[in-house]
């Protein structure tokens, strides 16, 4: 994304006014305190560089051979001055994107709808304009990031009202303003607007929310307590870490994730992404016939990420090799997760500030993949 006030590579809305950010949140209150096993010095290390270079706070999980360790520095909260805690909440963003293609995935294996259906064939008429035609893109398409559909999230209307309580067809209406930027299929873009149109579908097929669904076939069977796909609401369910956006300060309650919704809503804790990864990348929540879908891959450079992408996962090598994952960013919030094919190691790590110009400083972004290799290789 070029938009200069919210370029985040997982970006899933710029819904942010100067003159809306200015009020004062209550910090909520710590989980309790209890003992866990220390990180890996060279990890602990690398989580601090990242405070040393500007971030308030930093979260990793490190899963190495069957031990979980985490490593904490700096801040969930300027305010207070409360410490990063592991299982504080934080919004996860586009890491969204791969619970809801398990969702559609877990359609496909039901035999409730195909990944070849158009999504005409679930949506009809509502993508209809100006060249996009609904009746030429797949959902495989919409899941791997090949439909030729603009972004929504880059339009300025998104950036006018932060609160505004957003309808999944007002954003893709937003984006099929455009003419599409490719025939279907022909390339690759990374467009919200994708899983936006695949929460739709799951809606239309199951009769049921997108919420619901996530929650019976998701959340509840893995135990993801602390996970939730908020609708319009701009709280947090639990305690949580406090988001910062540089000079617009505490935003983490001033965006409506309507704006994301499907394509990045989700509030999780570092514990439950990694849960719900490992189930995934370990075969546990798709057969093998639509596992092979999902880890299908085209490669892409998309900014200045090189990566096999998927059906909402994404193949990166790092000095122990491979890891299936997925990175979001939402105002104020950043995380990325990987977890390696045989589910033996894992890496999240999530910080509190993604203002653009801290993510685009080389130093930072070393300093970044330095900590993630730390957290997954050692």
């Amino acid at each position: 994304m070029t938009n200069a006030l919210f370029p985040a590579r997982r970006a899933v809305t710029a819904a942010i006014l100067g003159g809306a950010l200015a009020a004062a949140l209550v910090p909520a209150a710590a989980p309790a305190a209890s003992a866990r096993p220390k990180p890996a010095a060279d990890l602990q290390a690398a989580v601090d560089r990242l405070v040393a270079d500007g971030q308030p706070g930093v979260i990793a999980l490190s899963r190495r051979n069957g031990k979980v360790t985490h490593a904490t520095a700096g801040v969930a909260d300027k305010a207070t001055g409360q410490a990063m805690d592991p299982r504080l909440q934080v919004r996860v963003a586009s890491v969204t994107k791969t619970f809801t293609a398990t969702v559609v995935l877990q359609l496909a294996a039901e035999r409730r709808l195909s990944l070849n259906d158009t999504v005409d064939r679930w949506l009809p008429g509502v993508v209809r304009a100006n060249g996009n035609d609904g009746a030429k893109i797949t959902i495989r398409q919409l899941l791997g990031q090949t439909s030729g559909l603009n972004d929504y999230t880059a339009d300025p209307r998104v950036m006018t009202d932060p609160r505004r309580t957003w309808k999944p067809r007002e954003l893709v209406d937003i984006a099929q303003e455009k003419a599409p930027r490719y025939a279907p299929g022909t390339s690759w873009n990374y467009s919200n607007t994708n899983y936006v149109l695949a929460g739709m579908v799951v809606e239309k097929v199951t009769r049921r929310s997108l919420g619901t669904e996530l929650q019976r076939r998701i959340f509840h069977p893995l135990n993801l307590r602390h996970t939730s796909l908020p609708g319009a609401e701009r709280t947090f369910p639990g305690p949580h870490v406090h988001g910062y956006w540089g000079a617009y300060g505490d935003v983490s309650t001033e965006v409506s994730p309507s704006s994301a919704w499907a394509s990045g809503g989700i509030i999780s804790t570092v514990g439950d992404v990694a849960r719900f990864q490992r189930a995934l990348v370990t075969g546990r929540l798709l057969p093998p016939r639509l596992q092979r879908e999902l880890t299908t891959t085209r490669p892409v450079v998309d900014e200045w990420i090189e990566e096999d992408y998927g059906l909402g996962v994404a193949r990166r090598r790092f000095s122990c090799g491979p890891a299936w994952g997925h990175d979001g960013g939402f105002p104020g919030y950043r995380t990325w997760a990987y977890t390696s094919a045989d589910g033996k190691r894992q890496a999240v790590i999530t910080y509190n500030d993604n203002a653009a110009e801290m993510e685009a400083d080389p130093r930072f972004r070393a300093h970044l993949n330095q900590a993630i290799d730390a957290a997954l290789c050692g």
